[in-house]
């Protein structure tokens, strides 16, 4: 999760622009509720779902990417759900096995959710993006451009040049040499 944070904020950071936090209008939120028992369980399902490389391509694929870990921790999953459902057997807290099963089916539901919600973020940057350049484009100054300095600022330079080229010829020593 750190090194896919750490990756969209780099690939954001290259298009020249600082992150902003976005306000999200429809937020979308996932809760999950569990025994305490189950939490070793938890974190070890979880841990697999993180543990992944990401690729930063360009386009937004992180839903992809996200989803491609359910299947690459089945094993993780059917081991994680047969200990849960031993240890709920012989707790005080009874939960059922499709509780359970649906306990991690929601886990994995929310890993994608959370892939899903990169790629939105990924989209609206670079929908940002081309809209800013292409506001720029339509807006930049045509042709030469100068930058103008105050009258006085230059006058007041010319002077001071003139009174230390007639300080150095009055005094019989040229500028520069000692």
């Amino acid at each position: 999760m750190l090194l896919t944070s750490l990756a969209l904020a780099i690939s954001l950071q290259s298009s020249g622009e600082t992150l902003t936090a976005i306000r999200n209008d429809d937020p979308e939120t996932w809760t999950v509720e569990y025994p305490r028992v189950l939490r070793p369980f938890v974190v070890e399902y979880r841990q697999c779902l993180n543990v992944s490389d990401r690729r930063v391509t360009g386009e937004a694929d992180f839903e992809v990417q996200h989803r491609a870990d359910i299947p690459r921790c089945a094993e993780t999953l059917e081991s994680v759900v047969a200990r849960s459902n031993e240890t709920m057997a012989s707790s005080k807290t009874r939960i059922g096995p499709e509780e359970v099963d649906q306990l991690f089916r929601d886990i994995g539901l929310i890993h994608v959710a959370r892939g899903r919600d990169f790629d939105q973020q990924f989209r609206e940057r670079v929908d940002a993006t081309i809209a800013g350049r292409a506001a720029y484009e339509e807006n930049k100054p045509k042709g030469l451009v100068l930058d103008l300095v105050d009258g006085s600022v230059v006058q007041a330079r010319a002077d001071l040049e003139r009174t230390e080229d007639e300080a150095g010829a009055g005094s019989g020593q040229s500028k520069g040499i000692e």
